[in-house]
């Protein structure tokens, strides 16, 4: 089974690293599971590299986050309409944006994820940033209300439970889903750049990551990097330990930014790492 499992994750995420498959922009990859279960990996191919997702069961669809871009947003909407299933609920965290394109759904929000949302909150802080930057071609609409859910929750939508998990920042959530040992989280990514607050909430991180491998979860879904294996954790444990001891010991924010490029050349999301020194180095 772990090699059935293996190979199929090998697929979906050569699938999502092509040109266009199913979606007008951006690509799309699916992983089939049992029960008739399939998990749909929408990758925006924009310059936040934004994914989102969508669990499908024979009884319906789960939406977990939405996106920022307008074209993107309109893409992953014609594409969950093509699956021709009633949309069970939104599972909205961080990336609520354009929810009104994937029609008369029941968003669910944490009360610190619905706060973010709300003027004031970071979640409309970024997007306003975002609008600054791009105009009209950033999808503004955020949700005023949702069903509101709390941590250790456990939902049944569209015949599957959804555990509501916390995540270090207080702010969004995280979501398990027992039946495919699918965990989703706000950042992630092996080759990633992380946005890191400060050096408390670096340790939570790995805190939390460890968590995640006492308890054998296979697949990691985050909204800035492709989904992965349960290798990944580790692999990202050990940046976030590098990067820990770098804040402790680096001079500056340009020393700290210089010690991580070099540290972790290969990695993406550079922007991430200049607004986590920012965060460290604040003066």
């Amino acid at each position: 089974m772990k090699k059935v499992f293996a190979a199929m994750l090998a697929v979906m995420l050569m699938a999502s690293a092509c040109s266009a498959s199913g979606v007008s922009v951006g690509n799309m990859g699916v992983l089939n599971f049992d029960g008739g279960v399939k998990l749909h990996a929408y990758g925006t191919g924009d310059n936040m590299n934004d994914y989102c997702y969508v669990v499908e069961t024979p009884e319906g669809l789960v939406l977990i986050e939405s996106t920022a871009y307008r074209e993107n947003v309109t893409a992953f909407a014609e594409y969950i309409r093509s699956l021709g299933k009633p949309i069970a609920g939104a599972l909205f965290s961080y990336h609520p944006n354009g929810y009104k394109s994937y029609g008369d759904l029941k968003v669910y929000a944490t009360e610190n994820a619905l706060k973010s949302w709300a003027e004031g909150g970071s979640v409309w802080g970024l997007t306003q940033s975002f609008i600054k930057a791009a105009g009209d071609k950033v999808a503004e609409d955020l949700p005023s209300n949702a069903e509101i859910i709390n941590e250790g929750q456990t939902l049944k939508l569209a015949g599957l439970d959804f555990v509501i998990l916390h995540e270090s920042d207080g702010e969004g959530y995280g979501i398990y889903i027992p039946a495919i040992n699918t965990v989703y989280r706000h950042m992630m990514g092996s080759k990633t750049h992380n946005i890191l607050t400060s050096q408390a909430y670096i340790e939570a991180e790995i805190a939390e990551l460890k968590g995640y491998q006492d308890k054998g979860w296979a697949l990691i879904l985050t909204s800035h990097n492709a989904p992965e294996g349960k290798e990944a954790v580790a692999e990202k444990i050990a940046y976030l330990e590098k990067v820990l001891d770098l804040a402790k010991t680096s001079k500056g924010r340009e020393d700290f930014i210089s010690a991580v490029k070099s540290a972790f050349p290969d990695y993406a999301g550079e922007a991430y790492l200049g607004m986590s020194a920012g965060a460290l180095f604040a003066e």
